[in-house]
């Protein structure tokens, strides 16, 4: 037996690498972390539950910016402990169309999200996971998810593409072969 104290996990940073997960979704499937991040970075929205205010606004302004983050190359998922039924009938009420997943074994706990000591629910937090599997960028709590997603947006941008670095000539000639 360990005589070393517990210490409790410390916030994830930039460069951390992202503790993985498998969760059911509101679109009927088990999501993995490990799985999304290799095809396209993660934007990853950690929050309480449907009965939190703040992370209802933060939902509408995600879905709001969905179309510019998808052309960024990215994918939305939000992460929430509150049951399945609960973010299906969220997920319907706020017209989302990016998949909610039920945390239903506490692996929003290593991405902060724990009620502090009075029992009151975490603010919601945001990351941008690249990849690599690692925490590209990271807001934690969530102030303004507006002026967060501007953030996230830049680090997407500044990213180079698949196709970076190949003649155009040669890009061109992968797409006629995949057309034809």
């Amino acid at each position: 037996m360990s005589t070393y104290p517990v210490m409790p996990p410390r916030p994830l940073e930039a460069g951390d690498l992202a503790p993985d997960f498998d969760l059911a979704s509101t679109e009927d499937v088990v999501l993995m972390l490990k799985d999304e991040v290799p095809r396209t970075p993660v934007v990853l929205y950690v929050f309480s539950g449907p009965q939190d205010e703040q992370a209802r606004a933060d939902l509408a302004e995600l879905e709001r910016r969905r179309r510019t983050l998808t052309e960024l190359r990215s994918k939305i998922l939000a992460v929430s402990p509150a049951p399945l039924a609960e973010l299906k009938k969220l997920q319907s009420d706020l017209r989302l169309r990016f998949p909610l997943l039920a945390d239903d074994r506490g692996f929003t706990k290593g991405y902060g999200l724990e009620p502090d000591a009075g029992g009151k629910s975490a603010p919601p937090a945001l990351y941008l996971i690249g990849s690599d599997c690692r925490v590209m960028w990271r807001e934690r709590p969530v102030i303004s998810l507006s002026s967060a997603l501007g953030s996230v947006e830049k680090q997407l941008a500044g990213q180079a593409s698949s196709a970076a670095g190949y003649p155009r000539k040669v890009i061109n000639r992968w797409v006629d072969r995949w057309v034809h």
